[in-house]
């Protein structure tokens, strides 16, 4: 898992080491608390939560708020969709289990690609920030290719997926 970690996370520290001839040699360097560290994948939700924080209005604290409200919702939507697109191309929960936690060399092939892309004009655009969270979850399209699972019935289960959560959210809208 990759990480990063936020500006307040660095503190320089004057370190004072001795050469072997005796000479003090005077060094700062940066030191990383372990609490400011987070997954890259959320790094977006960090930055916006510490925006919230030092907001200097309500009004910017608002703003802030929703989008992290949208993008936290965006989140959710993905993951929903990819559970139930992995639930449709499977036969059985063990295969579900299996393709939900599984980590297949299937994404180079072209394939894959096919399948990903498909998604992403079908379901969530992962270049909106609101969705890039889906680019955590595309391998589940190369372990159920893995498995055996047609391009033709993943594309299906996408279509399928894409039109209920289309429905869903234009009836949330509505309320």
């Amino acid at each position: 898992m990759d990480f990063c970690c936020s500006p307040s996370a660095s503190r320089l520290r004057n370190i004072i080491t001795r050469s072997e001839h005796g000479h003090e040699k005077h060094q700062l360097i940066e030191v990383m608390d372990a609490r400011d560290f987070v997954a890259n994948k959320d790094v977006a939700v960090a930055i916006l939560q510490k925006k919230i924080q030092s907001a200097k209005t309500p009004e910017e604290k608002e703003l802030f708020e929703k989008q992290k409200f949208e993008l936290l919702q965006g989140k959710e939507l993905v993951i929903k969709s990819m559970k139930q697109i992995v639930t449709k191309c499977t036969d059985s929960t063990e295969d579900a289990d299996q393709v939900l936690h599984g980590k297949s060399k299937f994404y180079a092939r072209p394939e894959y690609k096919e399948v990903a892309e498909y998604y992403k004009e079908k379901c969530f655009n992962w270049h909106e920030t609101k969705y890039q969270s889906a680019m955590d979850h595309l391998y589940l399209f190369a372990n159920l290719l893995e498995k055996n699972v047609t391009v033709e019935r993943l594309k299906s289960a996408i279509d399928e997926v894409g039109a209920n959560m289309k429905t869903e959210m234009e009836k949330e809208m509505e309320h």
